[in-house]
């Protein structure tokens, strides 16, 4: 885990035996009371406490005890827990002071067990001896007549001093809480920054949450943070963390909780807090020409990295980003950085000659994913939770682990390419724009598939329309042999006669069997469907016992379905082979067989009387050779036709639904447009404009026409036309489908069909000749390609110069245009966000905003900063700050990573003030903005 301030569940007033309204069993010897330390521990595990604060009246004798039992408390298989799981125990008292109020002393975790004694002697308090049940009787602390005075008597002693914190009780109007009546003088002067209440803060009257939240003048405008707790004193810890409270800190010291108190919003929360459950957890380097070899935690909410320029702050981002693949934008001579450029130099300069490897772990939803990137080929490799690691592409890695990340001046850079804006827009619904991009895809494939088919469909059945009009012809000639032929009897002229009907009758019955094995074929691909579900049919899988039956059943009714499919398309394949077989003697198919065959002989024999005429005969068989060839070709045909009959609807459908796919796109990215306008606070204005950008069309279409002397002018006023049209879409599907009659027209196969017209492209710009070189040119395949090529939805963008008027973005300064984007992505879900140094980016008056939005953001997303404003880490609360310096005073050539640790550490504040310009002025602010 890292360095940084966590959220503990806490619960800051836990009674024990010795209380005198406890309620359960005393414990008085060491066995009884280590008993009963051992249970609480187990107590709070069970309640899923982290933290407790012992607070007898007058009395720490429990403490050292429930000290003990956490640190001896074990994992379930037995084996010592780390220290970051233990449960924390701050040792305390409740106090009953003269001011007159009760308020909770809280000390930091380890504070010495031997001074407890003299902490009581300092206060005046006369404690039971340990080895009594009970407690005294409370008596008033009468000579602590303010909370100023408190604090004063307590810090006259150095070993005290910095290591406890005060909450008085401010639940309501009771009689032990400071906020009765009379007290709003020594309210306002105390110098503590939280208090407590027994039991939920929702429970307090609205006058009570006014003076709490600094509302009331009379109570000097005083703002405070609240701390419920449960008061608990029973035996069976029934009301154990009821209510509790859930505060942060990196140490649980006095400090860390004044902090807390300092930042309720960011470290303070009564329900349950919001953290993201997607962040980078660690980034490793093995060895690095600059800094070194790293190992660095960062915290899941809000990490800041701080140090002087050029000591390597910068450095960690870039080696995140490039382990990550995140793809830099790529520059412009004339406008912006060249990112690409400067990320390949460092990894160059800094990895590669080491040989040295980054390895990041970034944890998606609870599940860990670490990524090994080599300096040397790039090569990355990828193990989910315990798998092994396992090549991947940087694609993957991408899709799979995004970031948000920017570089130095990048904010103010992103207004020039209309991509990087749409990143705001596009980051949040990645997965889904993934899912539909997939879907889009395989729904092209689909179209491409179906249009074959069509194709195919249209093929043949302009081949069997031919082959109709070859046979009308040859049936004809043959025919008119017949009739020549002299000198036949009647009986053989009969016989010849015949021999039509007989063919007609025969092309019927070879349409039927053709038929008979089209279904043949689709039942036996059919079977083997149905057989091998059924050979991998699962058992049913464990469920709770009220479903099992039903779940059982459902899997009957699969495998029974699975059985009647097989044994029924079995029954059809038998059926067809007879059919294609002419099985039995007595079938139908084996009666005409045989008719025909009989048939067939007698022509033979007839025109074979006829040999006065051989010539004709001979040129007969020819005729009825090439007739019997054609009616072969013409049934197979007609019947492959007539598997492909739905082959036009179905790939109409099939485009309809790529069509849909598209639209569902542009609708999801339409409201994740309204929702970044909401996020940015009207800053920016977006809404998408549909069928906007022709770029893609213009370029497949001036490719596809190449060598075809049109005018790559006039292709791409065509795109203009298209996008400049008022209704864009019907604008695209017409110059689409008369296209298509163009690429399917060849002059040179359609002996005196005229080209197809094209009105809508003749209106867009395009000649007779255009049209001409376009049929010639333009192949069916290419116009497929171009179909599939959509018309891009483009976001427009706005920036609110004042109220209700807005001005395209990029007429924005610099300055607006960045401090717009920064709150958004700080008001926006996603994934984790980097940025360096983002307040380059940003004007001075708007640096708090950005503060207050930080503490909204870290719930919602991760934050990692690296950053020379104190302001960004100090009152932005970063949970973890991580400080860097050159490793040699003096010598700017290698950095190194000094220190980790949190704002209530005394080491990371003590970096920030010494490291940061306005460090000190940072932490006034900090105190100034509640009044201390």
């Amino acid at each position: 885990m890292d360095k940084g301030a966590h959220f503990h569940r806490s619960d800051f007033q836990v009674h024990t035996p010795r209380d005198l309204r406890w309620t359960g069993p005393n414990a008085t010897t060491e066995d009884e009371r280590n008993a009963y330390a051992r249970d609480l521990v187990t107590a709070c595990r069970t309640r899923g406490l982290q933290a407790i604060a012992v607070t007898d009246h007058h009395c720490m004798t429990f403490v050292p005890y429930i000290q003990a039992a956490a640190l001896e408390e074990t994992a379930p298989d037995g084996d010592p827990l780390a220290p970051a799981d233990r449960l924390v125990v701050f040792p305390g008292m409740e106090l009953t002071l003269g001011v007159p109020c009760q308020a909770i002393l809280i000390l930091d975790a380890d504070f010495p067990a031997e001074f407890f004694g003299q902490i009581l002697t300092a206060l005046t308090i006369d404690q039971a001896p340990p080895e009594e049940a009970k407690t005294h009787m409370v008596s008033q602390l009468t000579h602590i007549q303010s909370m100023k005075q408190l604090k004063d008597e307590l810090d006259k002693h150095s070993w005290l001093r910095g290591r406890y914190t005060v909450l008085p009780n401010v639940s309501g109007e009771g009689q032990h809480s400071l906020l009765r009546a009379g007290q709003h003088a020594k309210y306002a002067e105390m110098p503590w920054v939280g208090g407590y209440t027994d039991g939920e803060m929702s429970k307090l009257k609205a006058g009570t949450l006014n003076i709490l939240s600094g509302k009331d003048k009379a109570w000097g405008h005083k703002r405070i943070a609240v701390i419920q707790t449960s008061d608990t004193r029973r035996s069976d810890h029934q009301t154990l963390g009821l209510p509790s409270t859930w505060i942060k800190w990196a140490t649980p010291t006095a400090e860390a909780l004044r902090q807390a108190c300092l930042a309720q919003e960011s470290r303070i929360s009564l329900d349950a807090p919001r953290v993201p459950d997607t962040y980078v957890a660690t980034v490793s380097v093995t060895n690095s020409a600059f800094l070194g070899p790293i190992d660095l935690a960062l915290n899941r909410q809000y990490s800041a990295l701080i140090g002087g320029r050029g000591t390597g702050k910068s450095t960690v981002l870039e080696y995140i980003r490039w382990a990550l693949c995140d793809q830099p934008p790529p520059g412009d001579e004339d406008e912006t950085p060249n990112y690409q450029g400067r990320r390949r130099r460092l990894i160059d300069a800094t990895l590669k000659a080491h040989g040295a490897s980054v390895e990041v772990t970034y944890v998606l939803n609870g599940v860990s994913h670490v990524v090994r990137r080599s300096a040397l080929d790039g090569a990355v490799q990828l193990k989910i939770d315990s798998g092994a690691f396992a090549p991947c592409t940087e694609d993957e890695v991408r899709a799979l682990l995004p970031i948000q990340a920017y570089s130095q001046k990048q904010l103010s850079d992103v207004s020039v390419r209309v991509e990087e804006l749409t990143r705001f827009i596009t980051a949040p619904i990645k997965a889904e724009l993934d899912r539909l991009a997939r879907l889009a895809a395989d729904k092209a494939i689909h179209v491409r598939e179906l249009y074959a088919t069509r194709q195919r469909y249209r093929d043949l059945s302009r081949q069997v329309a031919s082959r109709d009009v070859e046979r009308r012809s040859l049936a004809i000639q043959a025919e008119a042999v017949r009739s020549s032929l002299a000198g036949l009897s009647d009986a053989d002229r009969a016989i010849l006669a015949d021999e039509q009907p007989y063919k007609s009758a025969g092309r019927v019955i070879e349409s039927w069997r053709a038929g008979a094995g089209t279904l043949a074929e689709r039942a036996s691909d059919l079977r083997r469907i149905a057989a091998t579900q059924k050979s991998s049919l699962e058992p049913a899988p464990e469920t709770p016992a009220a479903q099992k039956d039903a779940l059982a059943a459902a899997r009957a009714d699969y495998a029974r379905m699975l059985d009647d499919a097989v044994t029924a398309l079995d029954g059809l394949a038998r059926a067809a082979s007879a059919i294609r077989t002419g099985e039995g003697a007595d079938s139908a198919w084996n009666v005409w067989d045989n008719a025909q065959a009989g048939f067939q002989a007698r022509y033979a024999e007839a025109l074979g009387r006829s040999s006065s005429h051989g010539e004709k005969v001979a040129q007969l068989a020819s005729l009825e050779s090439r007739l019997s060839d054609l009616d072969a070709d013409a049934t197979r045909m007609r019947e492959t036709v007539a598997t492909l009959g739905t082959a036009e609807e179905r790939y109409a459908e099939a485009r309809e639904a790529w069509l849909a796919a598209q639209a569902e796109r542009d609708g999801l990215i339409d409201r994740e447009c309204a929702a970044l306008t909401d996020r940015a606070g009207g800053l920016i204005r977006v809404h998408v404009s549909r069928y906007a950008n022709a770029d893609d069309f213009v370029s497949s279409l001036r490719q596809m026409l190449s060598g075809s002397r049109v005018q790559g002018g006039k292709i791409e006023a065509l795109g203009a036309a298209i996008t400049g049209a008022e209704d864009k879409e019907a604008a695209w599907s017409g110059a689409l489908a008369e296209l298509e009659r163009l690429a399917d027209y060849r002059s040179e196969q359609v002996q005196g069909d005229a080209r197809p017209a094209a009105p809508l492209l003749t209106r867009f710009g395009l000649t007779a000749n255009d049209l001409d070189r376009i049929a010639d040119t333009l192949q069916p395949e290419s116009w497929l390609n171009l179909s599939l090529t959509p018309i891009v939805s483009v976001p427009i963008y706005e920036f609110r110069a004042r109220q209700d008027e807005y001005i395209p973005f990029r007429n924005a300064s610099a300055g607006q245009q960045a401090t717009a984007l920064l709150k958004t992505l700080l008001n926006q879900a996603g994934p984790p966000l980097l940025i360096d140094q983002p307040e380059e980016d940003l004007d001075n008056p708007v640096m708090l905003e950005v503060v207050n939005q930080l503490w909204t953001a870290k719930q919602i997303r991760q934050v990692v900063f690296a950053s020379h404003n104190a302001n960004l880490v100090v009152n932005g609360d970063a949970e973890l700050v991580t400080w860097f310096d050159h490793r040699t005073t003096g010598d700017q050539s290698r950095g190194t990573i000094q220190g980790v640790g949190a704002i209530d550490v005394e080491d990371a504040r003590a970096a920030i003030k010494r490291i940061m310009e306005g460090g000190e002025a940072a932490f006034t602010l900090r105190r100034e903005k509640y009044g201390f």
